[in-house]
């Protein structure tokens, strides 16, 4: 056993209270947006196909930890899966994080647009959205099943991470060089008049590039981690005990990104923030005891 019983019971604790709250904070986004039609606007098309996205990165979050517990660490976990099981486990638990991740991406080109040819983007149409989020399921669906493809091969095992390491940085870079295309229009393009549809459109792109940075902090180190862990000359300085360690510190820190989302929308959507207040109060008025008549 590489990890005490205690540690291990530590981990389950964190890793499941982490996955309920992303699940939890995202369902109620997703049902704040069904309810309010001012919330499903052309330009939140995207975010809500994150939403949905991130609340299945919590569902399936804490399977492979239950899998690596029960192969290399803790005697309190026993999992005898079939090779099948586990393909399926790795698919469900790798597809939704770069789903979550391609979505930002969308999202910074999107933005990117918007903010460089705003009269075109005015004309998109809602099936260009429809078309672009089914692209991203789709397409990264793909990707992955790819990757576990390569990785069926023991030689060429670590090449399936680094095809989906790769896309990783890609996405990184695509979303990176978007903003800041936006930041240089910002500060060098000629300043359009400041009327609400503007203001609306500058603000949403504050907020969505807040979002965008936490990805980044939240994502690198993890990528940085696969990256740097298939390599000899690195992984001969960790025992396998401090590289579980590592490895699950950091797999908390890149699963706080698909909780961190909904958070910043509250902050800084007050059309969020205010239809949120109204699902809370109308929740405590349902539940508030009826008075009997008597009483009165």
């Amino acid at each position: 056993m590489q990890l005490s019983s205690s540690e291990c019971i530590t981990w389950f604790a964190v890793f499941l209270t982490v996955s309920f709250a992303i699940v939890t904070v995202n369902l109620l986004s997703i049902i704040l947006f069904i309810k309010n039609r001012s919330l499903r606007t052309r330009a939140m098309y995207l975010v809500i196909s994150l939403t949905i996205a991130d609340m299945f990165v919590g569902g399936f979050s804490h399977f492979p930890l239950f899998r690596l517990l029960s192969l290399f660490s803790c005697d309190i976990v026993k999992m005898n899966l079939s090779q099948e099981l586990n393909v399926i486990i790795d698919f469900l638990y790798m597809c939704f994080p770069l789903i979550s991740l391609t979505n930002i991406t969308a999202i910074s080109l999107d933005r990117m647009h918007a903010t460089i040819r705003p009269f075109r983007h005015r004309l998109v149409k809602k099936w260009v959205y429809g078309v672009t989020i089914a692209a991203v399921w789709v397409l990264t669906a793909m990707l992955i099943a790819a990757g576990l493809i390569i990785r069926r091969y023991k030689k060429w095992f670590k090449y399936g991470y680094y095809v989906w390491q790769s896309y990783c940085c890609l996405c990184l870079f695509v979303t990176c060089v978007s903003y800041s295309s936006i930041v240089v229009k910002f500060l060098c393009g000629a300043h359009p008049q400041h009327h609400g549809a503007a203001n609306r459109q500058r603000k949403l792109t504050v907020t969505l590039f807040i979002m965008t940075i936490v990805s980044l902090l939240t994502w690198l180190p993890y990528a940085v981690f696969i990256f740097l862990i298939f390599q000899p000359s690195i992984r001969k300085f960790l025992s396998l005990q401090e590289e579980i360690r590592l490895e699950f510190s950091l797999t908390i820190l890149f699963l706080m990104n698909s909780l961190v989302n909904p958070i910043v929308y509250t902050i800084r959507m007050p059309e969020f923030r205010k239809a949120l207040l109204v699902l809370f109060k109308r929740q405590r008025r349902q539940n508030a005891p009826d008075i009997p008549l008597h009483a009165l």
